[in-house]
């Protein structure tokens, strides 16, 4: 680096300070903000010094703000002084050593030490530590401690809150942890690592530091010194490092990690600048979330997913590299070196010195996290004890509800009326679903399926905007849903979801695999295909082939699977296959009854009679000539004409040919351009071109039938190719319709995860994985799911429901050896602690503690247990294990009238603890108000709420006696 730039510790809001460092020319200016005009920083320059030896590091101290440390190139520690006030004063004092070499970091203590680290030489000490308290400070005093001997010293940094302690990276060995009081000279605690340069420490959480890598590696590791000083020689799973980013910015072209400090201002939150000009700010959180125990060993791209509790929350890319094609930047705008402002800034929030080539300075704001709404339990918008919005009334059941915002909402978007008579002559109702509300078609001769299902999710959104109290109700959508009984019945389940044609397919395939499994009916040899998909049935695979073995002992292989798909077929009497030539006609054959193609002719007109039914007149004839049933779809199309609802008799003679000529194909090609109707479209499309890849690559259609259509007329192949492309084509987009193609396996994880980003379904997602998780699927992500919408299910208060899924679950999850896979689960029903909300029961496992979550950041030592040993509780808190939380030690609320510890014994009394067995019940009780939410003893609270309606808190003003 040529410059650098530091904000001062000590600067103030009248006086915000900052330092730029010139190394090209050894010098350091001392300036001072003036003012900010839209982000570039005017500013004065206080103090000069230059002339100054050549240097490769620096700091300020901690102490005066008139001094600065910085490491020469030839080993030696020089103080200068930077005194505004007396800037004519040109104090240096330098601390020679031994033998010259390069000063690689410097760094001062919060207690005025100094320490500076060299590079290595032989028969020397590498880590000088210099004590600036001493009164007769001469250039021949001897360092205060000597360390690290033939060792080079990478990176110095010392713990504000634990002055005596500073962390030394060790070149290309290891991170080693000092204490100065520890009259030894190995260090109290090491690791190696080749991360050992740039060391930086969160000065809101000191137990956590990070270091990166050489030129080159621009990798960052974030340590937790409690691990690092708990190691042992014989363990090697804590190793201390909490969290590894490689590479942390673009490293396309080889970038170097120049700059890497922590913001100051918010926790887990650090900042790292690359020689490329990338400049990214990184914030870091933990969860709480444990995996199963059968979830420890299991394999998979995502089976230590959340191993561990740290994770990234988010990343701002502040700059991007010069290269970058979407965002480049001149060269003159090239961040060269930065520094956050803390103490003392001018600005609200996370903001950032840099530091440009032509030496200008502009400030570099992080984004601020989006502000916070308070909700109320009823899903209404608060502000200062006042509701701002509520959801709309409700006029029926939830799908109801939906299909009319639906209908609003798309007809604005389309520009048609919702009324099916107007302007469209009454035509609407011949593409919806079986609904007597639904009056808008949700198929499109224009958009894909895919895109008319998201345009239906997101209400047009933002296209179309609807009212607040409209968005306030989608948001109860999941909970009206649960309260209606939305659980593992497919029947219940696609008529509580009928406003959603795709969800209600997504049932129907359920439906049909639970249907296909009855009764050992995917059993085939030793192997077990209960709800595989089409993909894993056509290419003669298994992801998971210990969960689907009856005889574990037995070999597979993709003739042992050719083998069971016919054994199956043969079993279930599908009808014959009928298309073009195969190698496997029995696994198409099973395929297409999973699309629902497999049918008779009498099983195919029930099913468009069905359609007729619904108005959808051109799929059902389409679908019948499809499916090969030319006859059946001329009767259809003579019935609708005679019935005066299509008025297409040139439909039929395309249908009854074999080929068309010329002049067919013209007229077809002009049909087809005049028809708003997606499946004729496509019907058209193929007596056109002559080629069934038209029809199968038409996204306007349905996944089920194009797939349908590839299984009966591509060749193995094409085949193969396209139902590769369209898996992965369903699971990039997050398209419920792919689980036709996946099925309830590893894959549909996959697609359900980009599911649950796109629309926040994740209700849906935990019902329809419930029959194969964690049965089939042993996937990381599943318990989380599911632990989250069980305590959704509690927010919500369905206990109820919530057992009823917990039990349906169950019985669907035993092993065909009759054994249960789930674990038992929490009681719905458990007093919970408002802190962590974890169960009050006591936990005397440290394993199932929480801890490690206690924060540790205004303790000066932090406290260390040993296996067997309970961990002390925070100062402050109730020694008594039945007045603290067990998992958080958080104490129990005091009474509002007596102010004594809720669930303590009166202390007045003589044999307080022998005299509860001879009181009133009530008086046992906990009684807390559910607006204001202080608590009471129950006798108190009867007493006072019998002469009052007021909370007896001091301004509290509730009116708790008019809620009993």
């Amino acid at each position: 680096m040529e410059a650098a730039i530091r904000w001062s510790p000590h600067s103030t809001q009248q006086d915000p300070r900052f330092l730029i460092i010139d190394v090209a020319v050894n010098r350091l200016r001392l300036c001072q903000i003036d003012h900010i005009d839209k982000g570039k920083v005017k500013y004065k320059q206080l103090c000069v010094r230059d002339k100054l030896p050549n240097y490769t590091a620096f700091d300020w101290s901690k102490r005066d703000e008139h001094i600065v440390a910085v490491g020469s190139a030839s080993g030696e520690a020089v103080i200068v002084s930077m005194d505004a006030d007396h800037p004519q004063i040109d104090y240096n004092h330098t601390f020679p050593i031994k033998h010259q070499r390069k000063c690689n970091s410097i760094a001062f203590s919060s207690k005025n030490f100094l320490a500076t680290g060299l590079d290595r030489v032989r028969n020397d000490v590498c880590l000088n530590i210099y004590d600036l308290n001493t009164p007769t400070l001469t250039s021949s005093s001897e360092p205060y401690r000597k360390l690290a001997s033939s060792e080079a010293i990478s990176s110095i940094k010392f713990f504000n809150n634990q002055p005596d302690t500073l962390v030394a990276g060790v070149s290309r060995q290891c991170i080693r942890i000092y204490d100065l009081r520890d009259s030894g000279t190995s260090g109290v605690a090491q690791y190696p690592t080749r991360q050992v340069h740039n060391i930086a420490i969160d000065p809101l959480d000191e137990n956590y530091f990070i270091s990166a890598g050489t030129t080159g590696d621009p990798s960052v590791t974030v340590w937790d010194q409690r691990y690092v000083k708990q190691r042992t020689s014989n363990d090697s799973t804590s190793n201390g490092a909490v969290l590894e980013f490689r590479p942390v910015v673009d490293n396309s072209q080889s970038a170097t990690i120049w700059s890497l400090r922590y913001t100051g201002t918010k926790r887990a939150t650090f900042g790292v600048l690359a020689n490329t000009g990338e400049f990214k700010v990184v914030e870091l959180a933990q969860h709480t979330h444990r995996l199963e125990a059968h979830q420890v060993a299991s394999a998979g791209p995502y089976a230590q997913a959340w191993a561990s509790p740290h994770y990234t929350k988010t990343s701002h890319n502040l700059r991007y590299p010069w290269y970058d094609e979407r965002f480049r930047d001149n060269e003159r705008s090239r961040v060269v070196a930065y520094d956050f402002m803390t103490s003392g800034s001018p600005l609200n929030g996370q903001c950032a010195l840099s530091l440009l080539p032509n030496r200008e300075i502009e400030i570099l704001k992080v984004p601020q996290q989006a502000p916070t709404i308070n909700f109320t339990a009823l899903d209404e918008i608060a502000r200062d004890r006042g509701i701002v919005a509520r959801p709309s009334m409700r006029h029926g059941t939830v799908a109801e509800d939906l299909i009319d915002l639906q209908n609003q909402t798309l007809s604005e978007k389309l520009g048609i009326s919702p009324d099916p008579k107007d302007s469209l002559s009454g035509r609407l109702d011949k593409l919806t679903i079986d609904h007597p509300h639904r009056t808008i078609p949700l198929e499109s001769a224009t958009l894909s399926s895919m895109q008319m299902h998201e345009d239906l999710l997101t209400l047009a959104y933002p296209d179309v905007q609807i009212p607040l109290g409209d968005h306030l109700k989608v948001l109860q959508t999941q909970k009206r849903r649960c309260q209606e009984g939305y659980n593992l019945d497919c029947r219940k389940n696609k008529e509580i979801v009928s406003n959603d044609p795709w969800l209600v397919d997504a049932w129907n395939l359920v439906e049909r695999l639970d249907a296909h499994a009855w009764g050992d009916g995917m059993v085939g040899g030793d192997l077990d295909l209960k709800y595989l998909g089409v993909l894993s049935i056509w290419t003669n695979k298994l992801q998971m082939y210990d969960q689907r073995m009856i005889d574990p002992d037995a070999k597979t292989s993709k003739t042992i699977f050719v083998e069971a798909v016919k054994e199956i077929v043969t079993a279930k009497e599908l009808p014959p296959y009928s298309g073009i030539g195969t190698r496997y006609p029995e696994n198409r054959q099973l395929c297409l009854s999973l699309c629902g193609w497999n049918l008779s002719k009498k099983g195919l007109r029930e099913r468009c009679s069905i359609l007729m039914d619904e108005g959808q007149y051109y799929k059902a004839i389409v679908l019948a000539v499809f499916q090969g049933y030319k006859d059946v779809a001329l009767d259809l199309l003579k019935e609708s004409i005679q019935q005066k609802k299509l008025e297409n008799v040139g439909l039929g003679a395309v249908i009854a040919c074999d080929s068309a000529n010329e002049d067919q194909r013209h007229m077809c090609s002009w049909m087809a351009e005049m028809t708003d109707e997606p499946y004729l479209k496509g019907l058209l499309a193929y007596f056109i071109s002559g080629d069934w890849t038209t029809v199968v690559e038409m996204t306007q259609l349905a996944l089920s039938d194009r797939v349908g259509v590839a299984l009966k007329y591509l060749s193995d192949e094409m085949l193969t190719h396209f139902l590769k492309l369209a898996t992965t084509e369903t699971i990039a987009y997050g398209n419920i319709e792919g689980l036709l193609l996946t099925g309830l396996t590893e894959k549909a994880m996959d697609l359900f995860e980009h599911y649950i980003a796109k629309y926040g379904d994740l209700q849906s997602a935990v019902l329809i994985l419930s029959r194969a998780c964690p049965l089939y699927i042993q996937d990381a992500r599943w318990p989380l799911w599911k632990d989250i919408y069980l305590n959704q299910m509690q927010v919500w208060r369905t206990f109820l429901e919530r057992t009823h899924y917990i039990k349906e679950h169950n019985l669907k999850c035993v092993s065909r050896e009759g054994k249960s896979i789930n674990k038992p689960s929490a009681p719905s029903l458990a007093i919970r602690c408002p802190n962590c909300q974890q169960n009050l029961a006591l936990r005397k496992d440290l394993k199932t503690s929480r801890q490690y979550l206690t924060p540790l950041g205004d303790r000066t030592k932090p406290q260390h247990t040993g296996p067997k040993q309970r961990p002390h509780p925070p100062r402050g808190t109730a020694s008594s294990p039945s007045l603290a939380c067990p998992n958080c030690n958080a104490q129990m609320p005091r009474c509002g009238l007596c102010m004594m510890w809720l669930g303590s014994p009166d202390p007045s009394k003589v044999g307080a603890a022998q005299a509860l067995k001879e009181e009133d019940l009530e008086a046992r009780l906990m009684v807390f108000c559910m607006s204001c939410t202080h608590g009471f003893h129950g006798h108190h609270a009867r007493d006072w709420f019998a002469r009052h309606a007021m909370c007896p808190v001091p301004d509290c003003q509730c009116m708790c006696g008019l809620l009993k």
